[in-house]
């Protein structure tokens, strides 16, 4: 069932498309019965009528698009299902998203020819009554302006990032593995990999132009090549040039096309644009980017568990699993709030932050690895994850219970000093990038510290809130949560306190969070929507489904 956004913008512009149409027809039929003279004032006559449409799209949206909507209304349901058809039909969806995009080019022409017919109109109109004055050619200029700024939309520059490029001389190990991964699928052949700074392995496909051409490539983050070993390296190659194949990237580029495209005009328009632009773009942008965004979640989950098949047809099982395993802990360690690693209080930027980093990693995995495990296996994806949980993914692939032995140190040693290469280059990169700018970094830890050290007994809240807050910015949880239970247990009426004394909590999972939480809620609504998603994600760590739909059930 279509949104009252929908139905509305459908209606309106199925009536300027249609007027267009028989504004086209009636051209042909004077130009067939040689009445040219009356061609011109008809041109102008039906652009009035398309724009005083377009006009009235304007406001109707803006009217729904600033009403107060309820967060619980049919969107979620609607999202729902269009994730349950990707599952069991994911080419309905693309089917649908080509149909979109055909839509986004209806509008763009549409538009252009109701502006030139617009144009028509008031050029007739002056030439007419002689009243052309210089109101008319500013508007005219304006109209002349925005059927450019559309045009140009249609092409869009994409730069390959700014990252370490790698060749097969250099690093003949690490290409080894490559070449191996693109043999063994028949996949295309890549036309450039990155090392980049994160801990993701992914393929783009840049489209440049009008998108009739692009470039697939293969980025690396420098966090996944210190963990995984040559062969998981290769099977989370394998299940990339899956998404290649499987048209996953070049669907998802077109989309992400788009939506540079519509985003820039929504940023051109915030920046003071004029209101032609405003009135002409602004709706479609907003309604379009929407619905773009929904397709583009809706599918990913489903691609994913597509992408990971893939890989069994070419690899161990067992070899995949460790791979997605390594790379959920690894992702743990970045989340994890009480990581000694502080940079910030280095009077520079440091010139090894990714030896630092990984030195810090490999004491803490030593500590942590079989709580982090735990906890990955029983998390639960939400529907807007953009890929499924651990534990939806080793079901996918048959594996009901993950007892594999991680672990970290397995890589052959030429591989190991390709990686270290690596690292040091990218600690020269991390440095370049941020050294002049440690200033600026930094200013806001020092603040926190002062806060801190200056601080003294008082009754005023926002100083006794900069204090906790200045606690937890640092990272000393413990001493924020007895702060701020302190400030609860003496003041019951104090909302702000029971927050956080509840995220802290269900930080360390801590079930018992969730009634500070909802004591907030009573005590001031203003948290009801970030305490929903708090305790949502307390519920996805720990594998509650139940809990979530009651909880949403009540909300309603």
């Amino acid at each position: 069932m279509k949104s009252r956004k929908e139905i509305i913008f459908d209606t309106l512009f199925g009536t300027i498309f249609l007027t267009n149409i028989v504004s086209i027809g009636v051209v042909v039929f004077m130009v067939l019965n040689k009445r040219y003279e009356n061609i011109l004032p008809m041109i102008g006559n039906f652009g009035f009528v398309e724009f005083a449409l377009i006009i009235i799209i304007s406001i109707a949206w803006f009217i729904i698009d600033t009403s107060t909507s309820d967060l619980f209304n049919d969107e979620h349901e609607k999202f729902k299902k269009m994730t349950l058809l990707s599952k069991e039909n994911l080419y309905s969806v693309r089917k649908n998203i080509g149909i979109l995009c055909t839509y986004e080019k209806l509008y763009i022409v549409v538009t252009i020819i109701s502006v030139i017919s617009l144009i028509i109109g008031i050029m007739n109109f002056a030439l007419k009554t002689d009243f052309m004055t210089g109101g008319f050619g500013l508007i005219i200029l304006g109209l002349i302006g925005s059927v450019i700024i559309i045009l140009k939309s249609l092409y869009i520059k994409l730069e390959s990032p700014n990252e370490v490029t790698i060749n097969r001389e250099e690093y003949p190990q690490l290409f080894k593995v490559i070449d191996s991964a693109i043999e063994m699928t028949k996949a295309p052949q890549l036309d450039e990999i990155y090392i980049f700074d994160d801990g993701n392995i992914g393929v783009t496909c840049i489209l440049n132009g009008f998108g009739t051409n692009g470039k697939n490539i293969l980025v690396i983050g420098i966090k996944a090549l210190k963990v995984l070993n040559e062969e998981e390296l290769k099977a989370a190659i394998i299940h990339e040039l899956a998404h290649i194949y499987n048209e996953d990237t070049k669907i998802s580029s077109e989309i992400s096309r788009r939506l540079i495209r519509w985003n820039e005009i929504i940023y051109r328009v915030d920046e003071g644009d004029n209101i032609i632009k405003m009135i002409l773009l602004l709706p479609f942008a907003k309604f379009y980017i929407e619905k773009l965004e929904r397709y583009l979640d809706a599918m990913s989950q489903t691609e994913e568990l597509l992408a990971d098949k893939e890989v069994t047809k070419h690899m161990s099982v067992e070899i995949y699993a460790k791979a997605i395993a390594k790379s959920r802990i690894v992702g743990k360690f970045l989340e994890n709030p009480y990581s000694k690693l502080e940079i910030r209080s280095n009077d520079e930027a440091p010139k090894n932050y990714f030896t630092i980093l990984f030195e810090e990693f490999e004491s803490e995995v030593d500590k942590r690895k079989e709580q982090w495990i735990n906890q990955i296996k029983k998390r639960i994806s939400s529907i807007y994850d953009t890929h499924p949980s651990f534990k939806e993914r080793m079901e996918a692939l048959g594996i009901e219970d993950f007892n594999y032995d991680i672990n970290f140190n397995d890589q052959s040693d030429d591989y190991k000093k390709e990686i270290d290469t690596l690292i040091e280059i990218k600690n020269k990169q991390w440095y370049k990038y941020w050294s002049d700018q440690w200033e600026e970094v930094t200013k806001e830890y020092k603040e926190q510290l002062e806060i801190i050290k200056n601080y003294e007994d008082t009754d005023d809240i926002e100083k006794i809130m900069e204090y906790g807050e200045a606690l937890e910015d640092l990272g000393e949880y413990e001493k924020a949560l007895d702060f701020y239970k302190d400030i609860a247990s003496n003041d019951k009426e104090c909302a702000i306190a029971m927050y956080k004394v509840g995220q802290i909590m269900l930080m360390n999972n801590d079930e018992e969070g969730i009634e500070f939480i909802e004591k907030s809620i009573e005590l001031d609504g203003s948290f009801f929507i970030s305490a929903m998603g708090i305790i949502t994600e307390y519920f996805l760590d720990n594998g509650m489904k139940d809990k979530i739909d009651e909880m949403y059930e009540e909300a309603k």
